[in-house]
């Protein structure tokens, strides 16, 4: 897959964004639509990747936190928490988490793999250069995701489900660091 002639921009209150369409509603009208408003409400940064014609691809992200209140039960908390434990030895009540708020491929660049490379770019951007501390990424991924989520190493978060639509996932980047 040819990506040299593609640019990864983070987008700026000024930004111009490109045409797009995933074939998803919602998901374009977010990029095109409600992300700046997102930024200048600090409530997510997205990131679109371009071509000098069109928006190809993009994602937003978000902080967000894994919780045990959220959980439906203790042993289920046990399996997501997995070894770690605050300073004081004692199992934690929540953990720092990052959020994939949206993800979209335009309809013409789907089946490419650009999904898959995204998330690994994501994945190794919080290993890598983790500015604020964050054990897990998550997602409330689409039911038709779901799958594609799971094949890079997501698993279902043992929640109450926010609605039908989505399924709430998880991927612990510690994975990535052992």
């Amino acid at each position: 897959m040819e990506l040299s002639n593609l640019r990864l921009v983070r987008l700026t209150p000024d930004s111009l964004i490109k045409p797009f369409d995933c074939g998803d509603d919602d998901l374009n009208d977010f990029v095109l639509n409600d992300s700046l408003n997102y930024l200048n409400e600090l409530l997510a940064v997205t990131y679109v990747l371009e071509s000098d014609t069109e928006t190809i691809a993009f994602f937003s992200l978000l902080n967000d936190k894994i919780s045990l209140q959220d959980i439906i039960s203790k042993n289920q908390w046990k399996k997501v928490q997995g070894k770690m434990h605050n300073r004081k030895g004692k199992p934690s009540k929540s953990y720092p988490a990052m959020k994939i708020g949206r993800l979209g491929v335009s309809s013409h660049r789907q089946g490419e793999g650009l999904g898959k490379i995204i998330l690994d770019y994501i994945k190794q951007l919080f290993i890598s250069n983790n500015r604020t501390g964050c054990k897990f990424i998550t997602v409330d991924a689409y039911n038709v995701s779901t799958k594609f989520y799971e094949q890079n190493g997501f698993k279902f978060f043992p929640a109450k489900e926010p609605d039908n639509h989505t399924k709430l996932m998880y991927f612990d980047l510690i994975s990535l660091t052992s």
